[in-house]
């Protein structure tokens, strides 16, 4: 029985500390998946990346939610033949350094990423089992917009959680931070690399996603087939240590964030190309497509992974 208090419920960023770490503990005290009963003790809803506690890690018996547990158990003493608590979610490796750090390669997120696509069973998407024309080069522009209802109102649940929806009903369009404010001028601009061409041979297929309006099933599946991931300074690019092992990140830095050197991290821990740069915004959109042609440009096109 693993016990853990998550740190959120729906930021992937700061969720996926818990999930990493969930991993290490069982690397850790050599426990199999199979014979695994996670308990949830906080009092968040289930969430967005839910399927990673009730899919990735399902053992023999769901994952119990505090409700789930006072639903079974309510007042009696409970003993336990093998618990651990879980490794506190801020304490995670991959989020501890804010810096540049000199590690490439890293088996712990390669093992994650590998770990989360196995169990969801989409190792078929992968480009090792489809094998496309490897020119064939998709480029991702993970939109970041306001036009989404606040988690906490969506997820809510009055009837089998602690989270209850009365107290959330007031929340409209969640607002975000660092949105572009020429979302679409920019969109324009990068969806114009299908007519250029590239030294290397490389044909670009551009899309344009907003993952909060995708399934959990349906991100992973769209960064395994991504290419060059293009996106703002935010939670969703931790989404590309599920891209195959030659794609790029492009980060765009806008509105401050340039300190913040997360998901450079990640992607050199995954083993890939990054870009970041500082922008102005509204992001000069010409800039922006010079950065992500010369990603194209660099890719490695000798395999389509």
């Amino acid at each position: 029985t693993l016990i853990i208090e998550r740190d959120t419920f729906a930021n992937f960023f700061h969720d996926s500390e818990d999930f990493v770490n969930t991993l290490i503990a069982l690397a850790i005290l050599e426990w199999n998946v199979k014979d695994l009963q996670i308990l949830i003790t906080d009092l968040y809803p289930k969430g967005p990346f839910w399927p990673i506690w009730d899919r990735v890690f399902f053992g023999s018996r769901k994952p119990l939610t505090s409700w789930d547990i006072k639903q079974k158990y309510g007042t009696k003493n409970v003993c336990f033949d093998n618990a651990a608590i879980a490794i506190l979610g801020a304490a995670a490796p991959i989020t501890v350094a804010s810096f540049n750090t000199k590690c490439a390669r890293s088996s712990i997120v390669r093992a994650y990423s590998d770990f989360v696509i196995r169990a969801l069973g989409l190792q078929l998407r992968t480009r090792y089992h489809t094998k496309p024309n490897p020119q064939r080069v998709v480029v991702t522009f993970m939109a970041r917009r306001s036009s989404g209802m606040w988690p906490e109102k969506r997820f809510c649940d009055s009837q089998t959680s602690f989270f209850l929806c009365e107290f959330v009903q007031h929340l409209g369009t969640r607002p975000l931070g660092r949105t572009i404010k020429n979302d679409k001028a920019v969109v324009d601009a990068l969806k114009g690399l299908e007519q250029r061409s590239f030294a290397n041979g490389a044909h670009v297929e551009f899309r344009d996603l907003d993952y909060s309006k995708l399934s959990f099933e349906e991100q992973i599946a769209a960064n395994l087939d991504t290419d060059v991931m293009v996106g703002p300074h935010g939670a969703g690019l931790l989404h590309n240590i599920f891209m195959p092992d030659r794609a790029a990140l492009v980060e765009l830095f806008i509105d401050g964030s340039s300190a913040n050197r997360h998901f450079h991290n990640l992607a050199r821990w995954q083993g890939r190309s990054y870009y970041g740069s500082a922008f102005s915004n509204p992001v000069r959109a010409q800039q922006l497509v010079s950065v992500v042609a010369g990603a194209v440009a660099s890719l490695d096109l000798s395999k389509p992974y």
